[in-house]
């Protein structure tokens, strides 16, 4: 036996401060009068384990004051986001009474059409001009995403694209309501802002008093208004375009160069009721879909 207790104290150590207490600890248990325990006890040490899954890609500081700024900077920008989605609703709402009020009156006074444009930035209503480049982004994005083979020219079989496109974030993407069981919806198209669980959040272009429609209609003053539209997933097909890049001439078979062709594709948003953080890690699997619209 080794009477320096070397092993014993060093496992001490590592949970008592103390150089008094270890001492104590020790001559009560080899002593004839103590307590003589056969075991050791050991106090667990302050620090925890963590058992949080960190991201590989970001580097997170450890602290409790880190910790809840990041939190808190979160749950401001959600609700930054949502206080501007529901100020911009309302002044739309705003700018169409003006020039619906404004057209009564031009009717019996013959006056000018309505100058929607100083409206529009007083308001700072979001124009549809503005988020052209996060569409090309998406373009760029789902390309990558769906064209991710050894051949980016040509298209792969559907078996190999749905599933991509099921997981796929709808953020910028161009998209059309081609059905609906709200029939004012259909025919709206935009380009997403915010792809949320229950509804796409669409950026439309304005219309001007001049625009002719192909049902020969006036143009409506929400349509020369623009801005956001919020259309509600459940019940509702979308539709939107991927572009496939141009075909390069080749020497060997002697092609002539192509233009880009676009491969056209419809969802269902009742099957798409996740947010899409959530959805790129969802498995989808096929089954009947009863009562679609």
């Amino acid at each position: 036996m080794n009477r320096n207790n070397s092993l014993e104290k060093h496992l001490l150590t590592r949970c008592y401060s103390s150089e008094a207490r270890i001492q104590e600890l020790l001559s009560s248990r080899y002593s004839l009068t103590g307590e003589q325990k056969p075991t050791l006890v050991l106090l667990p040490t302050g620090s925890e384990t963590d058992t949080k899954v960190h991201s590989l890609l970001h580097t997170e500081q450890k602290g409790g004051a880190d910790d809840e700024l990041r939190h808190r900077r979160k749950v401001n920008t959600r609700t930054e986001l949502k206080v501007f989605i529901q100020t911009t609703l309302k002044n739309q709402k705003k700018v169409v009474k003006k020039i619906q009020a404004y057209n009564r009156e031009a009717k019996s006074r013959s006056k000018k059409p309505f100058p929607v444009e100083k409206l529009l930035h007083h308001y700072k209503i979001p124009m549809f001009e503005e988020f052209l480049l996060l569409n090309d982004l998406w373009q760029k994005y789902i390309q990558d995403l769906l064209l991710s083979g050894d051949n980016k020219k040509e298209f792969p079989p559907p078996s190999s694209v749905l599933p991509k496109l099921a997981s796929a974030d709808f953020n910028g993407c161009y998209m059309t309501v081609i059905h609906s069981r709200n029939e004012k919806v259909v025919g709206v198209e935009g380009i997403v802002v915010w792809d949320t669980q229950h509804a796409f959040i669409l950026c439309v272009p304005r219309k001007d008093a001049n625009y002719e429609t192909n049902s020969h209609e006036p143009v409506s003053p929400s349509q020369m208004v623009g801005g956001l539209r919020i259309i509600a997933k459940k019940h509702t097909i979308f539709a939107f375009d991927v572009i496939v890049p141009k075909k390069e001439k080749s020497d060997k078979l002697q092609d002539t160069e192509q233009g880009d062709y676009c491969v056209g594709f419809s969802i269902v948003g009742s099957r798409f009721e996740f947010r899409s953080v959530d959805r790129s890690g969802k498995k989808f699997k096929n089954h009947n879909v009863d009562n679609i619209l």
